[in-house]
């Protein structure tokens, strides 16, 4: 019976991990929407591991620290200077027709009340939805 018990736990944990894992979804915005929550919780190596460059490439080691700082910083002025971010909402999604790329055009929202509209550009590696520099 403990080692029922033990397997389940283990079992548990295990898929507890691999949901709360930091995963690009299966849809372009929901990496928009990853970056901006893990932006929130100031986890800038996950949102820098979104990015590629615009050749669409990961990022080398260097960079990826590089990418790191310059998230912090963008932080720390836009997010802090607006008492932080309220939420994201998806305008439009557009996928390519071959399904490897895509365009996402979103409003942040910030908790002081002011709004920016964004867009980006994605590419999908591995089955997985990255950011485009």
């Amino acid at each position: 019976m403990k080692q029922l018990k033990f397997f389940l736990v283990l079992f548990l944990t295990t898929v507890f991990l691999s949901i709360s894992s930091c995963s690009s979804g299966s849809a372009p915005s929901d990496t928009i929407k990853t970056a901006y929550d893990l932006m929130k919780s100031k986890n800038f190596k996950k949102v820098a591991a979104l990015y590629v460059n615009h050749d669409g490439e990961k990022f080398s080691e260097e960079e990826a620290k590089k990418m790191e700082g310059l998230l912090e910083m963008a932080s720390k002025e836009e997010f802090d200077k607006k008492n932080g971010l309220k939420n994201i909402v998806i305008d439009e999604e557009t996928i390519s027709e071959d399904g490897n790329s895509a365009k996402v055009k979103y409003t942040v929202h910030f908790k002081n009340g002011d709004s920016e509209k964004e867009d980006a550009k994605l590419i999908k590696m591995n089955g997985k939805w990255f950011i485009k520099m």
